[in-house]
């Protein structure tokens, strides 16, 4: 079988990865350059946390698993994966009602929790200043963090190495018959194969209503916290912090360059603005405030990214056959760095006409209708 694959972000690349791990040609399109879209710019929070509904929360979880096993089989010298677990602090008083129900909805779904207290808190993560009066958080083990960066250097490089490299080329158009799929680019030219995988997040939305198809993405010229983020990375520091920390002031984890990734979910209502350089300075300095706070240090900020997001209108993946034909597939999800891997494997499998059960919920053709209800962000737990 013959793959053209569009987008060589972490859906592009796993999916490219996969079927060339099963013998199948791969032709990998992308118009910028690898992960230049969100798959670099993500805070990569590995997480099953607060996904509703059940179905949606089965395939975070198995996407955990995924990585492991990529982790174990890709051949790399490099770790990407950090299952390091995940402290979710609320340090307000409303900080009983939030665990309890936390907890009520994670163990009905059969997903790890605890809850720990101070001492145990400060054996965790003894860089940070734990306050006094905050007398419990919750540790989810299973959850962790990746090093995306990491991540899509070895896809490519792994890649590169069975013979399929990144070209760069922009796709203007898609069509499908019961012959294969034909992809046609901006220079004019076209090309044809047996099937087409579409991996381009926000961009998606345009592609297809270029080519007749539907697949309701959030357009990023809304400008609003459901379409942008304000991500912000830390200069190197010397704060040996293990685990991601997400918490109604600040969210922050570590990276393997000794810089750090952090969110303050009250400020992303400011993606309003635009990308304007006075508002990211003054995130940047909100966001410094915060960290010094954690840590009882200045840890200085290094840049605040203005990032676009892709969320589907629903809020839920959109993964599946988009044409009558069943020859272009879209893998689309704001949930990437978690399910990456696992869309790869499963995108694969069903080009393969193996029809995968766990992803009944999030086919394309729930829009057949053409009524989609749009969905908001949860920004104290972040959605990643």
């Amino acid at each position: 079988m013959k793959t053209i694959v569009i987008g060589a972000g972490v859906l592009g690349l796993t999916a490219a990865h996969q079927l060339t791990q099963r013998g199948h040609e791969v032709i990998l399109l992308e118009k910028e350059e690898p992960y230049a879209g969100a798959s670099h710019r993500s805070f990569a929070w590995l997480n099953a946390n607060n996904k509703f509904p059940e179905s949606y929360y089965r395939i975070n979880r198995e996407g955990i698993d995924e990585h492991a096993r990529l982790q174990d089989s890709l051949p790399s010298e490099r770790t990407w994966l950090h299952q390091s677990g995940n402290l979710l602090v609320d340090f307000s008083e409303t900080r009983a009602e939030t665990y309890a129900k936390r907890t009520v909805d994670a163990q009905g779904m059969g997903y790890p929790v605890e809850t720990v207290d101070t001492a145990r808190l400060r054996e965790l993560e003894p860089a940070v200043e734990w306050p006094e009066e905050l007398d419990s958080a919750l540790h989810y083990p299973v959850e962790g963090w990746l090093d995306n960066d990491v991540l899509g250097e070895e896809l490519v490089r792994n890649l590169a190495e069975a013979g399929v490299a990144v070209r760069k080329a922009e796709v203007v158009r898609l069509a499908s018959d019961d012959s294969g799929a034909q992809v046609e680019l901006s220079d004019g030219s076209v090309l044809v194969a047996d099937a087409v995988v579409l991996a381009t997040g926000a961009w998606s939305r345009e592609l297809a209503a270029a080519s007749g198809l539907f697949v309701p993405v959030a357009d990023l010229a809304e400008q609003s916290p459901r379409t942008h983020s304000l991500l912000g990375l830390t200069q190197p520091v010397d704060i040996p912090l293990q685990r991601v920390i997400i918490s109604d002031r600040v969210n922050v984890r570590p990276r393997h360059d000794g810089r750090m990734w952090v969110q303050v979910g009250r400020l992303e209502d400011r993606v309003s603005e635009g990308e304007d350089p006075q508002m990211l300075a003054e995130v940047a300095e909100v966001m410094e405030g915060e960290l010094t706070r954690l840590f009882g240090q200045h840890v200085p900020m290094e840049r605040v990214i203005y990032s676009g997001r892709s969320f589907p209108e629903d809020g839920h993946s959109i993964i599946g056959f988009l044409d009558d034909a069943r020859k272009i597939y879209a893998v689309v999800t704001h949930s990437g760095m978690t399910l990456g891997p696992l869309f790869g494997r499963l995108a694969a499998e069903e080009l393969e006409g193996q029809e995968s059960p766990l992803l009944s919920d999030f086919r394309p053709s729930r829009f057949a209708e053409g009524e989609v209800e749009s969905a908001d962000l949860d920004y104290f737990i972040g959605r990643q």
